[in-house]
């Protein structure tokens, strides 16, 4: 396929700026702002707005090292339009753009394989990312699914953008869903974002105690298979975000949750066509 997908989970830390704070930064982040600001101890410092990105910029270069592609060329998009808006990064908007992480309103990212080092993805906690290629012409579209844009059908809307854009057959689109919350992540009452209550008949369960249960698993599926996607090219990556102790989650870092601190933050998914590495004969 020539796809890559990415998953950090919490291991190179929080991959954005505005979840980054003194109670969730490794030794390797502290060390960086001791050095940055001559101090010798963060006993009563606050972090400033480039702290946080110094220390952003070091998480995109220890993963871009990993794996081998330009923490420069890392993408996302901002979702504006929640209506199933996309945006192609090419070869001329890294090259205009050399730090990458820019300001795109769009809500779909794509990338070709004729561009491979080009990574498009979402800094995220308890929502999925979905992630789909075109195995046949070498194309990827990525969108971060919060249950808000879940309730939009963002997922369908994916292989939407895929027909509009490059005249991709459903037949040839391999689809990916990330780590998310299991459906212990709950609501007291019914959640305002789900305006389609018929379709969140399978999604939305409510207990004995009157707690609403979320699974987002069950929606997305039905959305998949709504959208004509083959079950049989669908991967689930079934982490539960709340309770692996290697993901970061907002249920579980709340009060309201689970009440562990050390689970703020946000995990990064995304993906990426390698460089072709070309032997030489000697």
């Amino acid at each position: 396929m020539g796809i890559k997908i990415i998953e950090t989970g919490n291991r190179y830390g929080s991959m954005n700026t505005g979840t980054i704070k003194l109670s969730n930064m490794t030794e390797q982040d502290k060390k960086l702002i001791m050095q940055i600001n001559n101090l010798k101890t963060l006993e009563g410092y606050e972090l400033k707005k480039t702290d946080k990105s110094a220390i952003f910029k070091e998480h995109r270069q220890q993963l871009g090292a990993d794996y081998g592609f330009d923490w420069g060329k890392m993408f996302m998009a901002d979702q504006i339009h929640k209506s199933g808006t996309y945006f192609t990064i090419d070869k001329e908007y890294v090259e205009t753009n050399p730090n990458g992480w820019t300001d795109i309103p769009e809500d779909i990212l794509m990338i070709k394989k004729e561009t491979p080092g080009i990574v498009i993805g979402h800094p995220v906690a308890d929502c999925p990312v979905i992630i789909m290629t075109d195995i046949k012409q070498g194309i990827t579209a990525i969108a971060h699914c919060s249950a808000e844009l879940i309730d939009k059908k963002m997922p369908m809307m994916i292989a939407d953008a895929l027909l509009d854009a490059y005249q991709t057959k459903d037949e040839n689109i391999f689809t990916y869903v990330s780590s998310c919350a299991g459906s212990d992540w709950t609501y007291d009452k019914y959640p305002n974002w789900a305006t389609d209550q018929k379709m969140w008949e399978s999604g939305i369960e409510k207990d004995k105690n009157g707690i609403f249960h979320i699974n987002l698993r069950n929606i997305i599926d039905n959305q998949l298979r709504e959208r004509k996607i083959e079950t049989g090219k669908i991967k689930y990556n079934e982490v539960d975000t709340i309770y692996d102790p290697n993901y970061y989650s907002n249920c579980a870092s709340s009060s309201y949750g689970l009440n562990q601190p050390e689970k703020y933050g946000r995990n990064f998914v995304g993906a990426y066509y390698e460089e072709s590495k070309v032997k030489v004969k000697k």
